[in-house]
């Protein structure tokens, strides 16, 4: 499920005696929806890519999500307030675990919702490369699965975010065409697994 560990929760930091609200704080305090199309790439510990893919993403505060991966191998993934669903499209199989289980200590509780964002991560001062604002983010207690969280923003626009394990592997997102509070199908955010397609786990 490394798909699902790409995206986060965060904490504002703190400064004398008041919480300073930095643009990541900010950005997803107000942030209700989103849809974009975006580029994922995995690095190895030699910054070489290992693994690349692309598709088109939908979120929906609380709890709801719907990524559809179109390259290499046609996957969806669907978070319905409820369920994760994983859907692979080549294998005929659906994967299906409840929502806070699969949220649990993940960075997919940013753009989700699912989980508390101010007690989950600390922020760091901002770093300027390659022309974006980046962000790191790191756990406020330490986690098997990844190590930090770094977010990029152009001015106020969320154009990456990019995850780091404890191997050195990292996994990057780039968004293109991101559209922030756009009005959502809710069709679009429910799942029912296609006739004849195995389902594993608790569909409930």
């Amino acid at each position: 499920m490394l798909r699902l560990l790409m995206i986060g929760g965060l904490m504002a930091l703190l400064t004398g005696s008041a919480w300073a609200v930095t643009p990541v704080q900010r950005y997803f305090q107000d942030l209700q929806a989103l849809r974009a199309d975006f580029i994922q790439r995995v690095y190895d510990e030699r910054s070489q890519v290992v693994q690349s893919s692309s598709g088109q993403m939908l979120m929906r505060r609380p709890g709801q999500f719907r990524w559809d991966y179109q390259t290499p191998a046609k996957q969806t993934i669907v978070a319905d307030g409820e369920r994760l669903w994983a859907y692979d499209v080549d294998l005929e199989q659906v994967t299906v675990r409840k929502l806070d289980t699969a949220l649990s200590s993940t960075p997919l509780a940013l753009l989700s919702g699912a989980a508390p964002i101010e007690e989950t991560f600390a922020v760091s001062e901002v770093q300027n490369r390659d022309g974006l604002d980046w962000y790191e983010l790191t756990p406020k207690e330490p986690q098997p699965e990844f190590l930090l969280l770094r977010v990029a923003f152009k001015g106020k626009a969320l154009v990456s975010l990019e995850l780091e394990d404890r191997f050195g592997q990292r996994t990057r997102l780039d968004f293109q065409k991101l559209e922030r509070n756009p009005k959502l199908d809710p069709a679009l955010l429910k799942f029912t697994p296609p006739p004849g397609v195995d389902v594993v786990g608790d569909a409930g």
